[in-house]
């Protein structure tokens, strides 16, 4: 009898460390579930966690030896810098340099001299296009180091790369008057056509590298005219298809995965898989004066309603050409910038957050006028201002 009390007690004791650790174990899980979601809310990024609680030696700590800040970080020129983020990392072109840095801590992951005298930047994932408008080099490199250099037999007028690598090129051509070269990441040509109908000012290529979309100017009864030229880049100028934009000069060109973001001095609009053009605000209906996309190829674009105002509006458009929001800000934007939840313009004297889904202000940080432009990634904001790149947190309301 005592034996099997004794076997009942140890059932029951085993049955409530069991029940206890079960309970341990939900309540951990729901914790996480509950940081993830604040860090998806506030778009605090994994990695920056990671980094807090890293050593020199890359060993997870608690104490000391946490890798050192070096923000503010010094760079080799206070004139035409761009800063954009790189596959999470910041990269930083000057009229002498391209340098990766981590976004945490402003060490060097990745730098060169490009020696270029006109140096033009395009990004997209984990690749970054540095080449010498005007002249005739490029190069195509990853956030950690060289992919290739090259130099075209013309003149370079713009360019683009694609999420896979892939890179098309415009130049001035012998024969006619561009050309379209567009070559694999491993430098295999995959297409290459000559125009004669006006000059490319504006490129882009498909997520997938398989499509190219040019902008072409020509001149039509002392008027400019621009058409969007689409190829399938397989096939070459036998699968072109041509658009007319709106009157109005263009100023960027973005080839999503279906359809072709257009934005002009004073329109914009979107051009579908079909070839059709869509008007999302018409020929002078809007002023432009700054643009950006989020890491999914959304349009965030900044206008008012004429050349100088200080009453802007900070639109918020679908990479369908969908207009979703639209938020009213006061001041002189100099530059924005926009992550997956959020945009940041940047005023003579603030740095101001909104959350894209519902227009809210979410903090703001103050600045002065040395301050040129901006890149964010979640709640990091980087400044550029004079010869350093700073670093700020905004503070989410």
């Amino acid at each position: 009898m005592a034996d099997n009390q004794r076997e009942m007690e140890r059932r029951e004791k085993r049955a409530r460390k069991d029940r206890r650790n079960k309970k341990i174990i939900w309540i951990i899980i729901a914790v996480i579930v509950l940081i993830l979601i604040i860090m998806k809310v506030f778009e605090i990024n994994i990695n920056s966690v990671i980094d807090r609680f890293t050593d020199e030696q890359g060993n997870f700590t608690l104490t000391e030896g946490v890798v050192e800040d070096n923000f503010p970080y010094n760079i080799d020129s206070s004139q035409n810098v761009s800063i954009v983020n790189i596959n999470n990392q910041l990269g930083v072109l000057t009229p002498g340099s391209f340098t990766v840095l981590n976004s945490k801590n402003a060490e060097v992951k990745y730098a060169f001299e490009h020696g270029y005298s006109n140096p033009a930047l395009e990004t997209e994932g984990i690749y970054s296009l540095v080449y010498d408008q005007g002249s005739s080099v490029y190069r195509l490199d990853t956030a950690s180091g060289a992919v290739y250099e090259e130099e075209v037999a013309n003149t370079l007028l713009c360019a683009d790369v694609a999420k896979n690598g892939t890179v098309a090129v415009a130049t001035t051509s012998a024969e006619k008057l561009c050309d379209i070269i567009v070559y694999s990441k491993s430098l295999e040509k995959e297409m290459e056509i000559s125009l004669s109908d006006g000059y490319i000012v504006s490129i882009s290529l498909s997520d997938n590298g398989k499509k190219v979309a040019a902008a072409v100017v020509t001149g039509e009864n002392a008027d400019l005219k621009t058409s969007v030229y689409i190829y399938e880049v397989s096939e070459g100028e036998v699968s072109r298809t041509a658009v007319e934009l709106p009157q109005g000069l263009i100023i960027d060109l973005n080839y999503t995965s279906r359809n072709v973001l257009v934005v002009g001095d004073s329109y914009a609009g979107v051009i579908d898989n079909s070839g059709k053009y869509k008007d999302i605000y018409k020929s002078g209906d809007i002023s432009t004066q700054s643009l950006a996309y989020t890491p999914s190829g959304d349009l965030v674009l900044v206008y008012n309603s004429y050349s100088n105002s200080t009453e802007n509006v900070i639109a918020y458009i679908k990479k369908n050409g969908q207009l979703k929001r639209e938020i009213s800000v006061s001041g002189n934007i100099k530059s924005v910038s926009a992550g997956s939840s959020l945009v940041s313009v940047l005023t003579n004297s603030e740095i101001i957050s909104y959350n894209l889904s519902d227009g809210e202000e979410k903090s703001r940080l103050s600045t002065d006028d040395s301050a040129r432009s901006i890149c964010c990634m979640g709640s990091e904001i980087f400044i550029h201002r004079q010869s350093l790149i700073d670093r700020s947190e905004a503070e989410i309301n």
